[in-house]
């Protein structure tokens, strides 16, 4: 289950970027909690970090900021692009940076968190 969750790292930089969704569940420092503590949370405790769900944060870059991010798979493995959640436009695409000799990602949660990464450094880079 944990792998539904973003990283601890990913969480960190989440929560700079202004993420505040109500989530399962939390990092106490690096040790990620697989319970929640008198119900759902929000990043208004600085104790925790929020964890939230990889799907939360896929929405949250499509409301927040108008970017859609999309996992695909090719005979190497899988790959990862970005666009606009308006309109659909193009806007770009892992380029085979994966740790692969493929260039691609052996599994799609690889993918995943890797395009998550992705979608963080473009809006800290905005």
């Amino acid at each position: 289950m944990k792998n539904e969750f973003v990283s601890y790292n990913q969480a960190i930089q989440l929560r700079l970027l202004g993420i505040d969704e109500i989530c399962f569940t939390h990092y106490w420092g690096e040790q990620f909690l697989n319970e929640n503590i008198g119900g759902w949370m929000k990043n208004s405790n600085t104790q925790y970090i929020m964890a939230p769900l990889k799907q939360q944060v896929f929405r949250w870059f499509r409301e927040k900021h108008n970017i859609l991010g999309s996992i695909y798979s090719n005979a190497s493995g899988y790959l990862f692009e970005w666009h606009d959640s308006i309109g659909g436009t193009h806007r770009g695409w892992s380029e085979y940076e994966g740790p692969n000799d493929g260039g691609c990602w052996d599994s799609y949660e690889e993918a995943e968190s890797a395009c998550i990464d992705k979608l963080i450094e473009l809006i800290k880079n905005k």
